[in-house]
């Protein structure tokens, strides 16, 4: 595979791409995301990685086979995460913009990041947001605020991050071992309140940009990556921890064992960290990038497998953890062309044995952080109506990857079917009788199922 970096030929593929209009996927990219043995192994992984086999069946009280049941068998949760950052929770000016983001949320996603940005979270020393009465800070909801409403709504959660070279608070101290004293103490004051409540931390963000720009941000001490790691180990057991790399050091960046990310982590593991997952973000940050993307030569299909493959090395869950895809041009056209890279990638990942996660960044057109929301890049416009893109991504989450079967055993006691993992309700009926049971369908169980009526 070819090292992906700003080279003199990359440089004139950009330069020609920028003298057309700017167009949706042209045939290039169509026919490598049509390639007959990319979309055989999306389809494959997706049947192979994400569903099982269940055996469903129906018996008396006392345990006898009980034949024509009619049942209907609905899976209500994924396994899978299906995420976005959920900074703007309670963040817009009305209660009806915020009911709508609350229901935008819940009704696609089942996972939240929730902010712990330092300069936010504590902007005055020693005295940390974490309460639901903290003062308010545009896209920072307090994490007490955040914990609640995800416990509510059953909405998986992680922290991000606890440490980040760009993120650190006025007030913080100028020596780098003080400071870093000062991240260790932040660190262990967030694992005592939130680490009962959040299973998942992205422990430090980007730190591959950071030891290579080490004068460019704020001078942590050299070996900060591995303290941040060794602080953070002291969370509960069950609690992951993971580092989270930009897009140019997850994706474009690559050069198999020898990449950047790859030789952090392998050399965080031979010290004994705890990195038990790996975080990737895609970010399309510029027209240029874009360009390359719906021309096909960017995050192509085969590229794409192929970095997933190389870090599955690891035998860690992989997370995308946070997406951009501009909806450019700003028309019609270009939110097509949104909801069809992001589709392909979705499913891309959705197929991956390693992919455990994927996470959309910003929800709603207008809520990115400064200079982000030129790209256009929600899945809703600000007035909250539905993009393509959104509606792409509802019919792969709640429809094609979810299950809804309505059956009956007629003469058998036993019905049979694929499913994909996650949470399932079965209501059954038989001999004016009704019973409603809840499953879980994982991968690797017996998933034999009995329904008692």
């Amino acid at each position: 595979m070819k090292t992906w970096t700003v080279t003199a030929w990359l440089v004139a593929q950009v330069s020609a791409l920028s003298a057309e209009p700017l167009a949706g996927p042209d045939a290039a990219y169509q026919a490598l995301w049509n390639d007959p043995v990319v979309t055989r192994r999306i389809e494959d992984g997706i049947r192979s990685n994400r569903m099982d086999d269940v055996v469903l069946k129906f018996v008396t009280a006392d345990g006898q086979p009980l034949s024509n049941v009619t049942a209907r068998i609905e899976q209500t949760r994924h396994e899978f995460l299906f995420g976005a950052n959920i900074f703007m929770l309670g963040g817009f000016p009305t209660q009806e913009k915020n009911r709508q983001f609350e229901t935008l949320f819940t009704g696609l996603l089942n996972y939240a990041t929730v902010p712990f940005y330092w300069s936010d979270l504590e902007p005055e020393d020693g005295k940390p947001r974490f309460a639901k009465d903290s003062a308010t800070i545009y896209r920072r909801p307090p994490p007490d605020v955040v914990v609640e409403f995800c416990r509510a709504h059953e909405l998986a959660m992680k922290g991000h991050p606890l440490v980040w070279h760009q993120w650190y608070p006025k007030w913080r101290p100028d020596d780098p071992q003080a400071a870093m004293r000062r991240a260790e103490q932040r660190i262990a004051e967030i694992g005592a309140r939130y680490g009962a409540a959040i299973p998942r931390w992205e422990v430090v963000n980007e730190p591959c940009e950071r030891h290579k720009y080490a004068d460019k941000w704020f001078n942590l001490p050299e070996d900060y990556l591995w303290r941040s790691l060794r602080a953070a180990a002291q969370f509960p057991a069950g609690d992951r921890m993971m580092l989270n790399e930009a897009t140019t050091y997850s994706w474009l960046e690559f050069s198999a064992e020898r990449s950047p990310y790859y030789r952090l982590i392998r050399d965080m593991l031979e010290r004994g960290a705890r990195v038990e997952e790996l975080g990737m973000q895609l970010h399309i940050f510029s027209e240029p990038a874009w360009r390359l993307t719906l021309a096909g030569k960017q995050f192509a299909p085969g590229d794409l497998f192929k970095v997933l493959d190389r870090y599955s090395d690891f035998g860690r869950p992989i997370h995308i953890t946070e997406i951009t895809i501009p909806a450019l041009p700003s028309s019609s056209a270009g939110e097509q062309s949104q909801a069809q890279v992001a589709r392909n990638f979705y499913r891309l990942w959705f197929s991956h044995p390693r992919v455990e996660a994927i996470s959309w960044w910003n929800l709603v057109d207008g809520t990115a952080a400064k200079g982000e929301d030129k790209w256009k890049a929600g899945l809703v416009r600000n007035d909250f109506s539905p993009k393509p893109a959104f509606e792409a991504l509802d019919q792969l989450i709640n429809h094609d990857w979810k299950i809804l079967l309505d059956t009956n055993s007629a003469a058998h006691s036993v019905v049979t079917f694929r499913g994909f993992h996650g949470t399932y309700v079965v209501t059954a009926q038989a001999g004016g009788q009704t019973v409603k049971q809840t499953f879980q369908l994982k991968k690797g169980s017996p998933n034999e199922w009995i329904v008692k009526l």
